[in-house]
């Protein structure tokens, strides 16, 4: 199937007529590169739109290539599961076309960033993709529409140190197995200055280490 023409000049009135149209190519299209043809067709006039200084046009073709680029997603996603279950021995270099004579992403010029972000692209719900192209406030892009259907990362908040020191030195009684041993054990060669440091620090290190899990601290 060859992709429709983009009859309009950039700087006309844009036909709607066309713009269905390539909506529709796109909707009925099964292969990546009949879609990918249109995309590149859409993203050249939506250049030639934006110099010429018309928003319309622009914002239309604009339209038919984020369609395009989603539909190439779903295309590859296809794709990509019919080479998961290639035999081995079939198995070409990676510039060679598949094992069902289908060309490569390399062959249709898509490089790996692309195929990643259309892929994206086509695992956002119609609903949420079509209210990203008609949004008001700002022109629609691959990586806008992307970004905006990515649930936030949550804040990830620096350990401080002293919380590691605890961590670590609490670590430490298991890894060097202090519990394993009678407190009798592990003080019996300290000299008299160093036992009384013990006899006056330990309960109130034990009675601070008392708060860790309660609720009331």
């Amino acid at each position: 199937m060859t992709a429709p023409a983009l009859l309009a000049t950039p700087n006309t009135v844009f036909p709607l007529a066309l713009y269905d149209t390539m909506c529709r190519a796109i909707a009925e299209a099964h292969e990546v590169d009949e879609v990918k043809d249109i995309r590149d067709k859409a993203l050249a006039f939506e250049v030639y739109a934006r110099q010429a200084q018309n928003t319309e046009a622009e914002q239309y073709a604009c339209e038919i290539r984020l369609r395009a680029e989603r539909k190439a997603g779903a295309l590859i996603q296809v794709m990509d599961k019919a080479k998961a279950g290639r035999p081995p021995a079939n198995n070409p270099s990676p510039a060679a076309r598949d094992f069902r004579g289908a060309p490569t992403l390399g062959d249709l010029g898509i490089s790996y960033d692309q195929s990643s972000q259309w892929q994206q692209l086509a695992d956002i719900p119609d609903d949420q993709f079509e209210a990203a192209l008609t949004a008001s406030d700002r022109k629609p892009s691959t990586a806008g529409i992307i970004a905006a259907a990515t649930p936030p990362k949550p804040d990830i908040v620096p350990v401080a140190s002293d919380a590691l020191w605890l961590w670590g030195r609490l670590r430490d009684f298991e890894r060097d197995g202090l519990l394993a041993k009678t407190i009798a054990e592990v003080l019996l060669t300290l000299p008299p200055r160093m036992l009384d440091d013990v006899h006056t620090l330990a309960p109130r290190v034990a009675s601070w280490l008392a708060q860790i899990g309660r609720t009331d601290q």
